[in-house]
């Protein structure tokens, strides 16, 4: 147990808040008179009653309310939920692509983990994905439309009742069990600026009930299709935005005349050298593939060199292809899913239910038919390309007499050579393919998802009285597949030194220690570096395939190919790129491959007790027995991989220690092999008690037990209601929830990603030692990010309180009602990735120990594998006393970046901008987040002549989400001082964007068949975190283009709906609906700092949509 109850109230110990619940002002857009109301079981409550009087604050979207929103699928009625904030959905949101196709609530931005998705009240197998932060979700998008009643979300915690992940609350999908008839739907909406590209929708239900009402039988199917919609038709596309993909690149050449090196001056750039001088920045050489110049796309757009976004001073030679036409701000996807059910009621009131739910989705992801690794590998020069004894060691086959063959003196299809236009120096770049790009449909992400609850429920009597049962079995499992291409490491590695192809047979040898040959040569300089591990799994080049480039003699020849990175590959057949080699090198793999599965069994009672001042008390009590088992399989690339590279060698030069190697190119690290059982045990009750005439409380009590080192919770709640007038309802609760880690966190850790940050250590200055590595002197660095298991993370748990009011006066006022809640959670130990500047201490310290000795500094322009002598030694002190402590020769003297290396963390190998590649992050319990607002809402309806008329408005603000003592969050978020995420874009890892005002207005006309509806919907501007360290780092360009903010915004939705009844009563009715979204196609609020240059976690980028719209009811 957590700890006595209350156990750290302050000054409301024992007191229960007021509060009131509120429903939400999304008014039945063919408003009816009002029906009876009905008792029933709300969520929030295991106790019968109705959404007005529930005891917490909950919102219900009813299906009326959910065809007036336009919406096509959960999803979008989801995201226009004020309480809604920071799922990732859309493409450019800045989540990993496993998301990608699916849809997630995260209400109050307490994050998906923390927000239980429920269908018919019954737990639902979260999606067989996870988020960059470790999160785990149902995925709204496997629920059919067609078959959807109503929403209802509980807006306060509810691990009381449901147990963990309710911490920020619950969405319960309330399903059509009960129709009877037979309903057709047809639906198409397009962007209005992409032409005959649509979503379309075509669905039916049917339902059958016998004439006693004792049975039903209700079937659904629905096909969902989405066309894929380029960047190029958002309204936010114009002459500032750039999609650009690489084409080409010179790579990293050896170039140093100290090892006998001579470049193609074909590759050097010297505007792009001379322009980095004068804006500051390095000296170093510039280079770019001279076929860059007169290289063009398939639709003849020339390629291009450079960016409108390179930092000042560092500038660089890559070459670029634009490829918006691929960047989609929706994606192809189609998913057909099928639900039904079936309902009996026996003689003696027990009734038998289920329902069963199937949805198969394929997702297009963006797929321009590029292809490149992740990494870099070595390409040797031909022979004669390095002179001298201590450069001819980087030519192909110079050490073929260690493996009894002779040394080859020519190479004629060597790509690196200067007669085929090659740089005819060694070098090291990626491996790609797909230049110009074609597009291509690699990318492919399969869900499915499979549902069935089964149950029994009914009256029960013992002695005198009567009680409500209900036992039931639940059952669900998603699956994951997601597919692309990438380059196999081994074979890679051997084509980009002529060994490649399948008909190709190495005739050297693969452990040859070429490191540690006599004599002083260029791998005594670069060895360590080419050879390094980046992080578990993911090396620079694996020996074994340099040994065999530099001990064979039949590169290029006798079925062994060469692959050629450069864009000479395209305009000369003596070194093209055969077709046969690159797909011997790329393979379609599964870098996901996922199967979750959750089994529930609940059994509930409830009943009356005796009366009370104020009435009958009552109570419902319970157990729920779940199993739950996580599944992941990694393609045969990552696991087993490589199992056995060569790590070391012994002083013979015989291999000593070996280790895991990805042989996937793109990841390692990125695909796991687990299969995890969880199961847990957990009891409950629930007492409704009215102590008073118009007061009633609510007391709530769970005990969960998840065994092992997450152990056991129990989770309170208390909830009160007061009417003091029949028009006024005040009401209030407290409860604590909680959340144990998922899985996935405990056995295999955070997957891969990337993440932005200040790094003391990308500073020169601060390398210099001139200045200390602290947050004033650090610069933004984006890196890679990888995670690793975290079997000591425990629980997150979560206080939360609301209160507030609803009045719904009568006579002149009548129809009108206004309601406001404030709400406060605190949540504690809450499980989160690591803060990358925690992560980066262990290097801060080692950096520092090292600048402490002058012995360690080298001059930085000598960090670089194109200098005549690569790392020369220094002395600080020596410099400062000759040329001044601000002088450039002083700050050329920076600390030895081999002095202080440091597992987990990963720069790149010489070279003198200490570019960080890698950080290993981990998942941690930490610090507390502090999180409250309001929410209102008020709405009036009225009749006339005219029609039936209603007005509403949702509004909520976010007055603070503060996080408290997070390890690493010393300096706050984005290390700028901000410790308050509400009204800002948060920091992308920790908290998403927060804008802190987001409201709607709804006003509706309903008259004889007519009706309808118009929408107004805002978010207010909020600050943009990320300012800082783009403008810090930004050209002229950007800096000019960069905002503070983000902009407010507001669109407009306007829909129209006729009704006809058909003179044939077997025809039935048609409804014919159009509408528009967005109508006035606002502008979206400009962000610098995103891929998509707006905010795609916040705002929809497809603009105006028109749609369409046919029911068929029967």
């Amino acid at each position: 147990m957590r700890g006595s109850i209350p156990s750290r109230r302050k000054a409301i110990t024992s007191a229960i808040i007021l509060a009131t619940m509120s429903i939400a002002a999304t008014q039945n857009a063919s408003a009816q008179d009002d029906p009876e109301v009905e008792e029933v079981v709300v969520t929030g409550s295991y106790i019968r009653g109705t959404p007005i009087d529930a005891p917490s604050p909950v919102q219900v979207v009813n299906r009326d309310s959910i065809e007036a929103q336009g919406a096509a699928v959960i999803w979008d009625v989801i995201k226009n939920l004020e309480i809604n904030s920071g799922s990732i959905t859309n493409p450019g949101s800045g989540d990993n692509s496993q998301v990608a196709g699916s849809a997630n609530v995260n209400l109050r931005n307490l994050g998906e983990n923390s927000t239980l998705t429920l269908v018919n009240g019954k737990r639902q197998v979260s999606a067989a994905a996870t988020t960059r932060s470790g999160g785990e979700f149902v995925d709204l998008n496997s629920i059919p439309l067609v078959m959807t009643e109503r929403v209802e979300i509980l807006t306060d915690g509810g691990s009381a009742l449901y147990g963990a992940d309710a911490v920020a609350g619950a969405v319960n999908v309330i399903m059509r069990t009960d129709f009877e008839g037979l309903e057709v739907y047809g639906d198409i909406q397009g962007i209005a600026e992409a032409g005959d590209l649509f979503d379309k929708t075509a669905s039916a239900i049917w339902g059958w009930a016998t004439e006693d009402g004792d049975t039903h039988f209700v079937l659904s199917g629905e096909r969902f299709e989405r066309d894929p919609v380029s960047v190029q038709y958002g309204n936010y596309f114009d002459e500032n935005a750039e999609f650009l993909g690489s084409a080409s690149s010179a790579g990293t050449l050896i170039s140093s005349p100290f090892f006998g090196g001579t470049v193609n001056p074909a590759y050097i750039n010297q505007g792009i050298t001379n322009a980095n001088i004068a804006d500051g920045g390095s000296a170093n050489t510039v280079y770019t593939d001279p076929g860059c110049y007169t290289g063009k796309s398939v639709d003849g757009t020339p390629f291009q060199i450079g960016r409108l976004r390179e930092e000042r001073g560092a500038r660089a030679g890559t070459c670029w292809e634009d490829n918006s036409e691929w960047n989609f701000i929706s994606q192809e996807t189609t998913r057909d899913s099928f639900a039904g059910a079936f309902n009996h009621t026996f003689e003696n009131e027990a009734e038998f239910y289920s329902f069963f739910q199937y949805s198969d989705s394929t997702t297009i992801r963006a797929d321009d038919g590029y292809n490149s690794s992740r990494g870099p590998t070595v390409f040797l020069a031909q022979p004669g390309g390095h002179v001298g004894a201590r450069g001819q060691v980087m030519n192909l086959g110079y050490y073929a007499p260690m493996a009894g063959l002779t040394r080859p003196t020519s190479i004629p299809n060597a790509p690196v050579a200067l007669a085929n236009g090659g740089p005819n120096v060694a070098f090291y770049t990626s491996v790609k393919t797909g230049v110009p790009r074609t597009g291509a449909d690699n990318n492919e992400t399969w869900n499915q998802t499979l549902g069935a609850q089964t149950g029994l429920r009914g009256e029960l009597e013992i002695g005198s009285k009567t009680y409500n049962y209900d036992v039931s079995y639940s059952w669900s499992g998603a699956s994951m597949e997601q597919t692309y291409k990438t380059f196999n490491r081994q074979r890679a590695e051997l084509a980009a030194n002529g060994l490649g192809g399948p008909g190709c047979t190495p005739n050297g040898r693969p452990d040859f220690d070429f490191g540690r040959q006599p004599g002083t040569d260029a791998w005594d300089t670069y060895y360590a570096g080419l050879t390094q591990t980046f992080f578990p799994g993911f090396v620079f080049t694996t020996r074994e395939s340099l040994s065999y480039a530099l001990t064979s003699n039949n590169q290029g020849q006798g079925g062994c190919m060469f692959y050629n990175p450069f864009l000479s590959a395209l305009t000369n057949s003596k070194v093209a790129n055969s077709p046969e080699l690159m797909d011997w090198m790329n393979q379609t793999v599964n870098v996901v491959d996922k199967r979750n599965k959750l089994a529930v069994v609940d059994a509930v009672i409830s009943g009356e007790l005796f009366e009370m001042g104020g009435g009958m008390a009552q109570f419902a009590a319970g157990g729920q027995y779940r199993e739950q088992n996580n599944k992941s399989r990694a393609s045969l690339l990552n696991l087993p991989g490589i199992p056995n590279a060569i790590l070391s060698y012994d002083s013979t030069g015989k291999p000593n220690a070996t280790h895991y190697v990805s042989n996937n190119f793109d990841c390692s690290l990125c695909a796991f092999n687990y299969d995890h059982d969880r199961t847990v045990k957990a009891v409950f009750g629930e007492l409704s008690l009215p102590i008073w005439e118009n007061v009633e409380t609510q007391i709530a009590l769970r005990y969960e037990d998840y065994g092992g080192k997450i152990g056991s919770e129990v989770s309170p709640k208390f909830a009160i209601s007061w009417r003091p007038i029949e028009e006024l309802l005040v009401r209030g609760s407290y409860s604590q929830s909680f959340r144990a880690p998922n899985i996935g966190i405990i056995y295999a850790g955070l997957e891969s990603s990337s993440v932005t940050f200040r790094d003391p250590i990308s500073s020169q200055r601060v390398r210099a030692g001139l200045v200390p590595p602290t947050n004033e002197n650090a610069e933004a660095e984006t890196t890679y990010t990888l995670g690793g298991p975290a079997p000591d993370v425990g629980n997150e748990y979560a206080d939360t309180y609301s209160s507030g009011f609803m009045w719904t006066p009568g006579g002149t006022l009548e129809g009108f009602s206004v309601g406001a809640d404030v709400w406060r959670f605190e949540v504690e130990d809450r499980v989160m990735p690591q803060p990358p500047i925690s992560a980066l201490q262990p290097e801060i310290e080692a950096f520092t120990a090292a600048a402490a000795n002058p012995a360690n500094y080298v001059l930085n322009s000598t960090v670089s594998s194109s200098v005549a002598n690569p790392y020369t030694a220094c002395n600080p002190t020596t410099l400062a006393t000759q040329f001044g402590a601000g002088s450039k020769e002083r700050l050329d003297c920076v600390v030895d970046p081999r002095k202080y290396i440091v597992p987990g963390i990963q720069r790149a190998a010489n070279d003198n901008t200490a570019n960080l590649i890698t950080l290993t992050l981990s998942a941690i319990n930490a610090g507390v987040i502090e999180a409250d607002g309001i929410d209102l809402k008020l709405a009036y309806r009225w009749e006339n002549d005219l029609g039936r008329f209603g007005i509403s408005t949702d509004y909520t603000h976010v007055r603070q989400y503060k996080l408290v003592d997070v390890p690493g969050l010393e300096l706050g978020l984005k290390d700028i001082g901000v410790f308050d995420a509400a009204g800002t874009t948060g920091d992308d890892n920790l908290v998403r964007s927060l804008p802190d005002n987001k409201g709607n207005i709804m006003f509706s006309w309903n008259r004889d068949a007519h009706g309808v509806t118009v929408t107004n919907r805002h978010i207010g501007s909020y600050r943009d975190l990320s300012y800082q360290t783009t403008y810090e780092n930004g050209n002229d360009f950007v800096r000019s283009m960069v905002r503070k903010s983000v902009d407010s915004y507001q669109t407009w939705d306007v829909q129209y709906r006729y009704t006809h009844d058909w003179a044939n009563e077997l025809y039935g009715t048609t409804m014919f609906t159009v509408g528009v979204l967005d109508a006035f196609n606002e502008e979206l609020p400009y962000r610098e700092s995103s891929s998509l240059n707006y905010d795609a976690s916040v705002f929809d980028g497809r603009g105006r949509r028109v749609y369409a719209r046919v029911l068929l009811q029967l």
